[in-house]
């Protein structure tokens, strides 16, 4: 009797361990495989608005003559990348992504609206684009937080130099170096 029960409390004891090891696999996999797809996610976000950030420097670069309000107006833009790339986060990623690329999109909105209708001056991009890289800098953050290990949230996404750097004032002797003379007229 005593062997009998030996042997049942053996095979209880490894049917129980392999239950426990095949829930706590599985819920690991399942993690990983979230992480993974939002991670990608957030990255088809951050590409797909990048993209459209450029299109739109494009399109206020032409310089379209101003529309009359309630004129339908065509532009050359295509929102279909951007509009899978939301459809993604919105299918994969945790509720503060979402609403941190959402945030993101609302930007978009008026800028495209005001480049499309021609109401644009010369020199305004800088103010335009500004709040549409804050929101892109939040989702980074939020994703940071979602993604990555605690750390420092970004201030800043590149290395572009602020809209009231010198620097764009382009002086040649920003880019040549010493050898230029300072007083040189902007390119």
């Amino acid at each position: 009797m005593g062997l009998i029960l030996t042997t049942l409390g053996a095979v209880l004891t490894t049917l129980l361990g392999v239950l426990v090891g095949s829930a706590l696999s599985n819920r690991s996999q399942t993690r990983h495989w979230s992480r993974d797809h939002q991670a990608d996610a957030c990255v088809q976000v951050l590409r797909e608005s990048s993209n459209l950030l450029i299109e739109l420097a494009r399109l206020n670069g032409q310089r379209i003559e101003p529309a009359p309000d309630g004129t339908a107006i065509q532009t050359s833009l295509d929102w279909k990348p951007w509009n899978e790339a939301l459809a993604m986060v919105n299918l994969v990623a945790a509720n503060d992504i979402v609403e941190a690329a959402h945030a993101i999109d609302a930007e978009f909105w008026p800028v495209h609206q005001q480049i499309k209708r021609g109401r644009v001056i010369e020199g305004d991009w800088y103010k335009l684009r500004s709040p549409i890289e804050d929101r892109r800098r939040d989702f980074v953050n939020v994703a940071r937080d979602h993604l990555a290990p605690p750390g420092t949230p970004l201030q800043r996404l590149t290395g572009r130099p602020t809209d009231d750097d010198p620097f764009w004032q382009l002086h040649r002797s920003y880019f040549l170096g010493s050898e230029s003379q300072p007083d040189e007229a902007p390119l």
